[in-house]
């Protein structure tokens, strides 16, 4: 049963503004509904130019970092990348990427996460996503994601900004995972299973694609199905949003030590999305965390990052395998 909190999104959804729709303006540019596979790309590593540095309470240190994105397919406001690193007081060999959720323009709930990881001993590099907060390409329109070419070109940024930043660190000589809720638990899968090189994997509230979270869940309400042609164009949305999926991808040895997560009233992800991600991963965990999507992540962060220290602790286990 969904949460009724995440029922109540939705019908926000259906009944908000024209102006705050995603794919507003349609389809988009038709050669960019078919990026080149991720996996295909090697990443190549991305120092950030840290801007300054501040100690908060509880001796952890807050970072401010710049980068230019790989991807020139980004409008030139989305070009200029930006992360926050939050470090625990200790030293520690341990880094993660948070990966940004779905219309996250605020990374407040992805630093209170950070601050839960420092306590336990692992470093976080919060990546503001392609086309939100300081990136949105054109911050008079409400919603950045005006076409399907755009959601298309942001996913693919954010993946391929994410795996340039953990092959700079794991050049570096760190132990490397990244982790995301939600939409970023989806980009977090593509990242995970597309690194050449070990990593931890805490995939939370994770589809493998990103079709059955926008066309079976409540998203689906926020929709500008008129733009796109009417809804007898849903298939080939299905069609174009599946085809960026992990199953797609064949599992690599350091999958098998992930951590998934879902939410036992989730009404964005469905339960589905999330056990196919699982199963792909043989020897993968999952576990379920009680709540609906929205309130997990206000409620239960201890139990969501406790998925991602786990996912780093299972990994070192077997780190003489996946490094052979």
């Amino acid at each position: 049963m969904i949460h009724p909190i995440d029922r109540a999104a939705g019908l926000a959804l259906a009944r908000g503004p024209s102006r705050l729709r995603f794919f507003s303006r349609g389809w988009g540019d038709a050669e960019l509904l078919n990026p080149a596979p991720t996996v295909e790309i090697a990443p190549v590593p991305l120092q950030i130019a840290w801007l300054s540095q501040s100690i908060e309470p509880y001796g952890l240190a807050i970072d401010h970092g710049t980068f230019t994105s790989p991807s020139d397919l980004l409008p030139d406001r989305s070009r200029q990348g930006s992360v926050i690193s939050v470090s625990p007081p200790e030293e520690t060999n341990r880094v993660v990427v948070l990966m940004p959720a779905w219309n996250e323009h605020d990374p407040k709930v992805r630093i209170a996460m950070a601050g839960h990881l420092a306590r336990k001993g692992i470093r976080s590099i919060i990546l503001e996503n392609p086309y939100y907060g300081s990136r949105h390409p054109d911050p008079d329109h409400g919603q950045p994601i005006q076409t399907v070419s755009d959601f298309m070109v942001m996913g693919a940024a954010a993946v391929n900004e994410a795996r340039a930043i953990l092959m700079w660190f794991h050049d570096e000589g760190w132990d490397i995972g990244v982790a995301g809720y939600s939409m970023g638990g989806n980009t977090t899968a593509i990242v995970g299973a597309t690194m050449p090189v070990p990593v931890a994997v805490g995939a939370l509230a994770a589809s493998h694609s990103p079709g059955p979270v926008f066309l079976d869940g409540v998203l689906r309400q926020g929709i500008a199905w008129d733009a796109l042609g009417g809804r007898s164009h849903e298939e080939e949305l299905r069609s174009t949003l599946g085809s960026i999926s992990v199953l797609n991808i064949e599992p690599l040895p350091h999958t098998a030590h992930a951590v998934v997560v879902r939410t036992s009233r989730d009404g964005y992800v469905p339960a589905s999305a999330v056990q196919a991600l699982s199963d792909h991963w043989p020897g993968s965990e999952l576990r379920v965390v009680r709540g609906g999507h929205a309130t997990a992540i206000w409620y239960r962060k201890d139990l969501l990052t406790d998925a991602i220290v786990d996912s780093f602790d299972r990994l070192a286990e077997a780190w003489p395998i996946t490094r052979s």
